[in-house]
């Protein structure tokens, strides 16, 4: 796996990754690149036309050639650049559509590979070291527009070679007939051999100017130099929004100096300057040794002909025509190793996200259908279970073994990582267990089809998603919903009050993102909403990850008071902080350390004063009872 865009490769391996960038937008597009090329040909065609004509035009008059045989030939010749300038135009705006909607593509790709992506592997450390490179060999360039960019670039170079190789050979033949003088071909030659090694210099200088800009992008800073440079001020200050959530804490807290710290006096630290100074040192390097080369180029060329028109009876127009021939070649000889250099800069900055389209999943992906019960009596066991975490040898969780009755309402509750919402990750298959096994009416839920095993789950988790979409597009996470079915669902999640004073209703846009008049909602609203994208799925079991965190006490217990009918028939189990919230649930699991060491009714474990359950119960009820909320407890 590279991990550094600096590092020396092999011209091999560009060449194995440019063919791999370029096979991915074949597949995207099979008509791209034979466009491409047409256009491409068309611009370089009118080019040379226009230069012939001119050559034309010149050794008309100069032979004083009939005027309407000069006229039929110029109207020709205008005809056909007309034609070819339509043609590669209309051509062109249809690549400039279709490159964009690869872009879009391409984008996309990833983001579906993460989505159908074993959630194992992408928690895993690999995974995010991975996603990290791919952000930063972006950050310069403009990801795969840099591709489609060099490639036109070198295309039409090849094809500009080509034509001057074609058009300038014809041309030459007649300046090799009329310079018959040894000693003036001799002298053509010793300064065509002259650009040439001038060119090889030139390039020789415009690839250690280069390494000194691209060190600049590219470099992999160290941790020494992260203390002092941070690994870059775009990605501290776009990593917060400093308008909304991140803005309340930086105003009320007085952050500037802090965040100025990281940001704009960077810029003014002694490294980060030296790397500015050689950065712009390198860059302008290379316009310098570009723009000496290319006048050395075009001033030689045309020294060689005007040498060749003394030396010879050379037509003017000839001499126009094998001068801008000369010319175009040399240029476009020296210009296409940069592009190419350039070409395989722009293909390596692709291989990490390459590498994470190639991923495979490691989780088995099971072929047994989940029968469908209307009844939905689906029992839940896990029996001997012990997991840990990708990148870790510690155990979140330990010998678990716990039976789910159907429609039996469970609790879970304990202290910060102990296994609570790891229980939750494991039954609805985002994790294997590294042991043990969890069985779904007997079967080991790993033998199932996913996605119809995970349509037995509505998981409200503490790290829900709400999307800048309609509220009940949120709710029914679909374009396509049951209006009076998101309706009831926000209702019996305590949201009605606040739906019955939006003037779109369900229709409403949370958020701007895509509206300007989208809505604002508190973190309880939103977690209501959430819980309302669980009671709509209607599935039979519903998890419950605390979902009223955000919500005061009281509110709280008027969501879990009407938990039964929430519920209905479905097995439930949720996750609270909060133990009063625990008293309606047939049990109750108190977790510690990764272990299952409580099990029972709200009743028979506050009865067990030496128990994890009694310990935490007394010291929550301490509190209520202060605050005036003993009728909670």
């Amino acid at each position: 796996m590279e991990t550094n865009l600096m590092s020396k490769l092999p011209v091999k391996e560009h060449i194995k990754n440019m063919k791999k960038i370029l096979q991915v937008i074949w597949e995207m597009d099979r008509t791209y690149f034979p466009t491409a090329c047409v256009v491409h040909l068309c611009n370089v065609a009118v080019s040379y036309l226009n230069l012939t004509l001119m050559s034309y035009v010149l050794n008309a008059l100069q032979n004083k050639t009939e005027f309407m045989t000069l006229m039929s030939v110029v109207s020709a010749a205008i005809a056909g650049i007309f034609v070819l300038h339509a043609i590669a135009g209309i051509l062109w705006n249809g690549l400039e559509v279709r490159r964009q909607k690869m872009y879009r593509q391409y984008n996309c790709m990833v983001e579906e590979k993460l989505l159908a992506m074993d959630f194992s592997k992408i928690d895993s450390p690999a995974v995010k070291e991975l996603r990290d490179r791919i952000q930063r060999d972006n950050n310069w360039g403009a990801g795969l527009n840099s591709v489609f960019w060099q490639f036109h670039d070198i295309v039409y170079q090849v094809f500009n070679m080509t034509g001057a190789v074609i058009v300038g050979g014809y041309a030459l033949r007649g300046v090799v007939r009329a310079v018959p003088v040894p000693a003036s071909m001799l002298l053509i030659g010793l300064l065509f051999i002259g650009l040439l090694v001038m060119a090889a210099a030139g390039q020789k200088g415009m690839v250690f100017f280069q390494k000194k800009e691209d060190y600049f992008m590219h470099h992999r800073l160290t941790d020494e130099e992260k203390k002092t440079l941070a690994e870059n001020c775009w990605s501290f200050s776009h990593g917060y929004d400093f308008s909304y959530q991140n803005g309340k804490d930086a105003r009320l807290y007085q952050s500037y100096d802090l965040i100025k710290r990281w940001t704009a006096d960077v810029l003014d630290t002694k490294p980060y300057r030296k790397r500015i100074r050689d950065a712009a040192a390198g860059a302008a390097g290379v316009a310098f040794c570009s723009e000496a080369v290319n006048g050395a180029i075009e001033g030689i060329s045309y020294l060689i002909i005007a040498l060749a028109a003394l030396a010879g009876g050379i037509q003017t127009g000839s001499m126009v025509q094998l001068a801008g021939c000369l010319k175009n070649l040399l240029q476009n000889l020296y210009g296409i190793t940069g592009l190419c250099t350039r070409f395989a800069m722009a293909a390596r900055r692709q291989v990490s996200t390459l590498e994470l389209l190639a991923l495979e999943n490691e989780m088995y992906q099971g072929k047994l259908p989940v029968e469908k019960r209307s009844d939905n009596e689906y029992e839940i066991e896990f029996c001997d279970v012990s997991f840990c975490y990708p990148g870790t040898d510690t155990y979140a969780l330990r010998h678990f073994s716990l039976k789910l009755r159907i429609g039996e309402k469970l609790a879970i509750v304990g202290m910060n990582g102990s296994g609570k919402t790891t229980m939750i990750k494991l039954l609805c298959r985002l994790y294997d267990p590294q042991e043990g096994e969890i069985l779904l009416n007997g079967v080991d839920i790993r033998k199932f089809k996913q996605e119809e095993y995970s349509r037995l789950f509505a998981v409200v988790f503490q790290d829900y998603k709400l999307f800048d979409l309609m509220l009940a597009q949120n709710v029914a996470v679909s374009t396509d919903y049951d209006r009076r079915h998101v309706e009831s669902s926000l209702c019996d999640a305590g949201f009605g009050e606040r739906l019955s004073g939006l003037k779109e209703g369900v229709e409403t846009y949370l958020y701007k993102g895509y509206d300007d008049e989208g809505v604002e909602v508190s973190g309880g609203e939103a977690q209501k909403i959430a819980l309302a994208r669980a009671i709509y799925k209607d599935a039979p079991f519903i998890l419950l990850d605390e979902p009223t965190a955000a919500l005061d006490p009281i509110a709280e217990y008027e969501i879990y008071t009407s938990f039964d009918k929430i519920a209905g028939s479905k097995t439930a189990i949720y996750i609270s902080h909060r133990l009063a919230s625990c008293k309606f649930c047939d049990k109750i699991a108190v977790f510690h350390k990764g272990q299952l060491v409580q099990l029972g009714s709200h009743e028979e474990l506050a009865a067990d004063t030496s128990g994890k359950y009694y310990e935490m119960w007394n010291a929550q009820a301490q509190y209520y009872c202060k605050k005036g909320m003993e009728h909670i407890l």
